[in-house]
Order: C-alpha cells, then sequence, then structure tokens
C-alpha cells in the first residue's frame, strides 16, 4: 500500500507544481525512489518537427548531449522512432541486445550509467498521439511491470502539467499543433505530396488533408504557403 499512497502523494505534488523547475524536481524525486538516477523528457512534437531544441528536461553531461546533436539526427534514433510508434514503456537493453542494433554508433553515444546498468524508456501519448517520452537511468534500478505502470502513470501527469505551465506563460503555437499536424506539415514544406505522406505516416490522403487543414486553423492562416511560412518562421518546424 505504500507504494500506491506514495503514486498519490507524486500525483498531487505535480498538480500543484508552480513551475517547471518544480515539477521536474518532483518527478526526478518519485523516480529516484525506484533507482532512477538521471532522467532526459523530450517533445515529441519537436523532434518530428526537425528542431534541436526538442528537450524539456535534462540531468544528462552536456558533452554528451553536444555528441549526439552532432552526429545523430534525433527524429531517426532507434529509441525515439520506437516510443514514436507504441505506448509500452521499454528497456534500452531491448534494442541494444538485438542483433539489428548490436555495434551501432548510437549505442556508443548512450550515457555511462546505461552503460553500466539500465535505461527505461516511458512514451507519453494522448489517444493515438505521441506528446513526449521520458528517459530514466540507473545502475540498478527497478524496472518491474508495477513501477512501469507507476512511472507511465506519473509520465503522463507531468507531461499534461507542462503543458499547462508552458500554455499559461504563453508558449507559441507549436505547443498546440499535435506531432500529425506537426509531420504533416513539415513533409508538405519539404514538397512532399499528400499521398507521399499518408504513405510515409500510414494514414490516408485525406487524413493528411485533414491534418494539415487542422494546422493551418490554429496558426491562424488560410493556405499550406502561410502555413508553412509561419510556421518557419516561429520555428515550429525545420527543413
Amino acid at each position: 500500500m505504500e507504494k500506491y499512497a506514495q503514486l498519490g502523494e507524486t500525483l498531487a505534488r505535480i498538480t500543484a507544481a508552480w513551475s517547471l523547475p518544480s515539477l521536474w524536481s518532483t518527478v526526478k524525486d518519485y523516480t529516484g525512489r525506484f533507482g532512477f538516477t538521471h532522467m532526459v523528457v523530450v517533445d515529441a512534437a519537436r523532434i518530428v518537427a526537425g528542431i534541436r531544441d526538442a528537450v524539456l528536461y535534462s540531468d544528462a553531461p552536456l558533452d554528451l548531449l553536444k555528441a549526439i546533436d552532432r552526429e545523430l539526427v534525433y527524429e531517426d534514433h532507434p529509441l525515439v522512432r520506437h516510443a514514436l510508434q507504441s505506448q509500452i514503456p521499454f528497456l534500452i537493453s531491448d534494442l541494444t541486445k538485438t542483433a539489428t542494433h548490436q555495434g551501432e554508433r548510437w549505442t556508443e553515444l548512450l550515457a555511462d550509467v546505461v552503460k553500466r546498468g539500465e535505461g527505461l524508456v516511458i512514451p507519453v501519448w494522448r489517444g493515438d498521439e505521441p506528446l513526449a517520452g521520458f528517459n530514466l537511468a540507473g545502475e540498478a534500478p527497478d524496472t518491474s511491470g508495477l513501477t512501469r505502470a507507476f512511472l507511465q502513470v506519473v509520465g503522463h501527469a507531468a507531461i499534461e502539467r507542462a503543458l499547462e505551465l508552458r500554455q499559461g506563460k504563453g508558449a507559441s503555437a507549436g505547443m498546440t499543433l499535435t506531432v500529425r499536424e506537426t509531420q504533416c506539415l513539415r513533409y508538405v514544406a519539404i514538397g512532399h505530396s499528400d499521398i507521399e505522406i499518408g504513405k510515409m505516416l500510414g494514414i490516408s490522403p485525406r487524413t493528411v488533408r485533414f491534418h494539415v487543414d487542422s494546422a493551418k486553423s490554429k496558426l491562424g492562416v488560410s493556405t499550406r504557403v502561410q502555413a508553412i511560412a509561419k510556421a518557419l518562421r516561429e520555428r515550429i518546424i525545420a527543413v
């Protein structure tokens, strides 16, 4: 029962968090109870938008983040791709130990704590679209099924609260576009047709048009060209 009480207490603290630093501190305190000593939180929409500053929180060494930023495309990173396709938390070792990924450069750029111990990725989705992801690491963390469930609940609550706090501070329109809207608008900007985008994302051309039209409405413009121009100008997408 103690674990459930701790979960309830943490959710209450998240709801009451008055700033992003206090919010991430609350989440760090909670994940630390399960042996996770490091945490990185990323914004899914900014990753698929091709924008580098997709990190919402990180306690990873700055030189490591710079190396990853210099050598890898975030949206192509195996951990990111997996988290964008599945709502189920997964261990980093689930990927690094597969024959497909053994010896790849991204495995060399993992934090030392992950190499010595284990990492856990918690995808955060709203409905059928990803919102964000947590990358937790520790030398001997508890990665049991119950712990993963608790951490997923806390992760969802934290991201929802982070969005509320950022919107309350006049967040840009980029925070209001969904991942699908961002993906479709960026691919249009790159020059892909609705049919091509649909094939890449596994959706119909009609659904692509729906997402682009929704992005136009949120950006307050009437044409695709205007939407792309505004999204690029305000760094909602990058090409």
